[in-house]
């Protein structure tokens, strides 16, 4: 047997990193060629932690926060799905709008002045299209004349500006990596977790049947990637493999060091990714994650809405609820910022399917304990409407430009390009 070159070890153990692991998305900055400025520095965002929650396929957003000041209007165009308005619940005190009875788990937070509805969010020239919408909110850039090939994602600019590109795991995606969500700068780990919240497959896979073998192919490989190449697209792989072995490493001690008595949903693989990113965002020392993405998918509710939409809703309201108590008895929910958006809303009237098809404008829902709950934006009129579509108030862009601003600590401005203000929902 010939003795195996350096490149052909590279590619061998790079193979062998296992289907659950998403090697870090490294830029040069990670090589040493710019020095970026790491979030501890700044005076706003120092240690605080961003939880984007997308609910994937459309959520209808006048299933979730019903319009009661137009209900009337809402039922007649909705008679196959609308929700009887005496199980709305009250919310915020409004008389306008109130809450699903799906999303119950959540509703205390509501009153303890913990969440924010911001309504009526999107974009200029709404697209219909699920694949194109997704990378409109993915990357801040709703204009039509940039390619998606050519887009970066908004995240992945703020990390280039404002992150830490040596730290792996400094935005952490759970069960994927949106590539067009963190690239431009992001330094991204894709974590699987299993049943028990656990990360699955996230480490160097080997022959089971030789357990100590491990321990020496780490260790070669440690030692090789730590040779100087004549050659920079070597080192740069060498550069990411140690980041993925080292992140393994520090990924593995804090699933273990973990413990908590708040009982998540059994058997439920968001409530289970959430539990991943309470593990992960609990740990001492800190991983540095500033960033966690989850996303759940099953919202194109084109039929039967009346009961696959109820069902999703409980699932994300039980999951989030057990998740913010996890944060709490931790005790860093002052430092833990929840985002929830899905890509649009749906059309006003329901179709004959007992389904809804796609829309335009959303709500967007925010929790945590430094926000400033309540409604933000005016009501959507169910009346004055383009093509059987709610017209959008709010850009999209402005709530990013608040989470940036008040939460992340970086400069809005340069993230998106623009000045889109400040709604003012993070205390």
């Amino acid at each position: 047997m010939s003795k195996p070159t350096r490149r052909e070890f590279i590619k061998t153990s790079m193979g062998a990193m296992g289907a659950g692991l998403t090697l870090p998305v490294l830029n040069r900055t990670a090589m040493g060629t710019t020095l970026v400025k790491q979030i501890a520095d700044d005076a706003v965002g120092q240690g605080n932690i961003l939880v984007i929650v997308e609910l994937a396929g459309g959520n209808d957003g006048l299933n979730t926060i019903v319009p009661l000041q137009q209900y009337d209007i809402y039922a007649s165009l909705r008679t196959r799905i609308a929700i009887a308005k005496d199980q709305v619940l009250p919310l915020f005190g409004s008389t306008t709008m109130g809450l699903t009875p799906n999303l119950s788990a959540l509703k205390p937070l509501a009153d303890a002045g913990k969440m924010a509805v911001i309504q009526a969010v999107h974009y200029p020239t709404p697209n219909l299209s699920h694949d194109s919408s997704r990378t409109i909110y993915y990357s801040g850039i709703p204009d039509p004349s940039v390619s998606a090939i050519g887009r970066t994602g908004w995240i992945g600019r703020h990390s280039a500006l404002f992150g830490n590109a040596s730290n792996s795991l400094d935005t952490v995606g759970i069960g994927g990596v949106s590539p067009t969500l963190y690239a431009s700068g992001a330094t991204v780990s894709g974590i699987g977790a299993d049943a028990q919240g656990n990360a699955a497959g996230y480490q160097f896979s080997t022959d089971p049947q030789f357990a100590g073998d491990r321990n020496n192919q780490v260790a070669a490989a440690r030692a090789m990637d730590a040779l100087t190449s004549s050659k920079p697209y070597i080192d740069f792989v060498e550069t990411t493999e140690t980041a993925a072995f080292n992140s393994s490493d520090l990924v593995a001690q804090a699933t273990a060091a973990y413990t908590s008595t708040v009982t998540y949903p059994a058997n439920e693989s968001f409530a289970a990714g959430l539990k991943l990113i309470a593990k992960l965002a609990t740990a001492t020392p800190t991983l540095g994650t500033r960033v966690y993405y989850i996303s759940l998918g099953g919202f194109d509710t084109h039929a039967n809405q009346v009961t696959d939409q109820p069902l999703l809703h409980q699932r994300v309201a039980a999951g989030l609820k057990a998740f913010y108590d996890d944060l709490v008895a931790h005790g860093i929910a002052d430092k833990t910022l929840i985002m929830i958006w899905s890509e649009f809303g749906r059309r006003v009237a329901d179709n004959a399917s007992d389904g809804s098809d796609h829309g335009t404008a959303n709500n967007l829902y925010v929790l945590g304990n430094k926000v400033k709950g309540g409604v933000y934006g005016s009501d959507p009129s169910l009346t004055d409407l383009t093509a059987g579509n709610l017209k959008f108030k709010v850009d999209f862009r402005q709530v990013y430009s608040t989470i940036i601003q008040d939460w992340l600590g970086g400069d809005p401005v340069a993230v998106l390009s623009g000045n889109f203000g400040n709604l003012g929902f993070i205390l």
